[in-house]
């Protein structure tokens, strides 16, 4: 994952780097195929519109941080790393690549399964995946005719994880994505480049900006056709720094767009900081920080990159895991405001996604099997909140809990607008936002509360919509008044 967002956050790092491997019998290499991946493809010049369609639907998905990390898993030699990004631990500890890449000999991760994961995520009500194809420590985990420094050919594993992820997604109906890591690779030789001084100079201390250039040229840009050609993802998550020049970043937009129109493409293309302006170009949808969620909507389509605990990558001392309740607070209030909520796991170096995060999101998925239509598809209303939660409060909800017996986000989507208590009202609820006052031009048809069989009995005035609160709670938490309105 990216440390260096708009507003530091706590982490530490890990990083390596080596001149690329070449294999002899490179260019004789097959690319594995395979009829799912080989779907019906739209006709070339698709608009904005029709390619994020199905991506602002989505509103939830499953972000996977798994690499050749996820063995030290933040620890390394006497070192131990009790919380932060273990993904980064290369960087942090200045492992020199030759002995970083020894790591690849021991990754046999033998109890994966790809149906499994897939499954997890339908089961949370994730509608995307994104497994970080190459992160900054520079190994592939996808078969690259590029280097044999991948999964499929420098470990015991010999399995093509990238391939069997994107086909179950598929097969179970989930939107397939590739993280991929341009600006950092610290395998090869980047140079300077950025203010950030995030590469491996202690391998490489006389690297140039034209090593960069060669290595985009020749690798990493190659690389992401690779991608788009042989696992045709919906989604490419960047996570970059600057490093590219504006024609660097044009040309791998254009190439993209040639290749796979369709594909989704997030902000980080180019850097990891906030947008200058809105919409950004060579994007879809902005990136904000690392679980920095916006203070209001954006105008424009955003998803946050959240984790459970501190890590992305998986950290075997970290167990600062945010609970259940937490996430599904989180979740709504992203949606509130328009964006999408792409939350993280880090599986073991086993295969196995942590049993910590999976009992989170069965909670979250009983949740949503309640409350989705109160999340999928819908849009942020022209408030996206009421109760004592104030404006200048908001930037501060990432890092406490948001629950009160007053505070409220909306959703909207059709003829009707969801009101979500993010805590259980002990007397009726007034939504101020809902007076007559606040809706002028609409008739309110029926008030009713997901999952519950109770009527609610409602009364609108100008100072508010005053709401009956049902016998028994529906979910566990964040309870939802649906508000229909008749069809003018």
């Amino acid at each position: 994952m990216n440390r260096t967002t708009r507003h530091t956050l706590v982490a530490f790092t890990t990083a390596l780097l080596l001149a690329p491997l070449a294999r002899p019998d490179a260019a004789e290499d097959k690319p594995t195929q395979t009829s799912r991946a080989a779907a019906l493809r739209p006709e070339a010049g698709l608009t904005r519109e029709q390619r994020i369609q199905w991506w602002r639907e989505a509103r939830f998905g499953m972000f996977i941080h798994w690499g050749l990390y996820s063995i030290p898993a933040g620890v390394w030699k006497d070192k131990v790393h009790a919380t932060g990004y273990s993904e980064w631990i290369m960087f942090a500890e200045k492992i020199p690549a030759k002995e970083y890449e020894l790591l690849a000999g021991r990754f046999n991760p033998v109890k994966f399964d790809a149906k499994a994961w897939a499954a997890i995520a339908k089961k949370a009500g994730m509608k995307y995946m994104v497994l970080t194809t190459k992160h900054h420590d520079g190994f592939s985990m996808f078969r690259s005719r590029l280097t044999p420094y991948n999964v499929a050919d420098a470990t015991p594993f010999k399995r093509d994880v990238t391939r069997e992820l994107s086909d179950a997604c598929r097969d179970s109906g989930i939107r397939f994505g590739c993280y991929y890591s341009i600006d950092r690779d610290w395998y090869r030789p980047q140079g300077p480049g950025n203010d950030y001084k995030q590469n491996n100079v202690w391998d490489f201390p006389a690297s140039k900006k034209e090593d960069f250039d060669r290595y985009f040229e020749g690798f990493a840009k190659p690389q992401v056709e690779e991608l788009l050609t042989h696992y045709r993802p919906d989604l490419l998550w960047f996570d970059e720094i600057d490093m590219k020049s504006d024609a660097q970043v044009e040309d791998l937009y254009q190439a993209i767009r040639k290749l796979r129109p369709e594909c989704v493409v997030n902000s980080r293309i180019k850097t990891c900081r906030f947008p200058d302006h809105i919409p950004p170009p060579h994007c879809d949808y902005i990136s904000t920080g690392d679980n920095e969620i916006a203070d209001k909507a954006l105008g424009f389509e955003w998803e946050n990159p959240g984790t459970m605990n501190t890590s992305y990558g998986y950290n075997q001392n970290d167990h600062n895991w945010v609970d259940a309740k937490e996430i599904v607070l989180r979740l709504v209030d992203i949606v509130s405001k328009g964006g999408n909520y792409l939350l993280n796991v880090g599986p073991t170096s086993e295969g196995l996604i942590p049993q910590p995060s999976i009992d989170r999101l069965m909670e979250v998925g009983a949740w949503m099997e309640t409350n989705q239509e109160a999340i999928y598809g819908t849009s942020p209303w022209k408030v996206f909140h009421d109760g004592r939660l104030l404006d200048k409060e908001a930037a501060k909800a990432t890092k406490q809990s948001m629950g009160s017996a007053v505070d409220i986000r909306f959703t909207a989507k059709g003829n009707s607008i969801y009101a979500i208590c993010l805590a259980w009202p002990e007397k009726d609820v007034v939504v101020r936002a809902l007076g007559n006052k606040g809706v002028p031009d609409k008739t309110i048809a029926a008030v009713s509360m997901l999952g519950s069989k109770d009527e609610v009995k409602w009364r609108q005035t100008d100072d508010g919509l005053t709401l009956s609160v049902p016998r028994e709670k529906p979910c566990r938490y964040a309870f939802v008044y649906r508000i229909d309105f008749k069809k003018e």
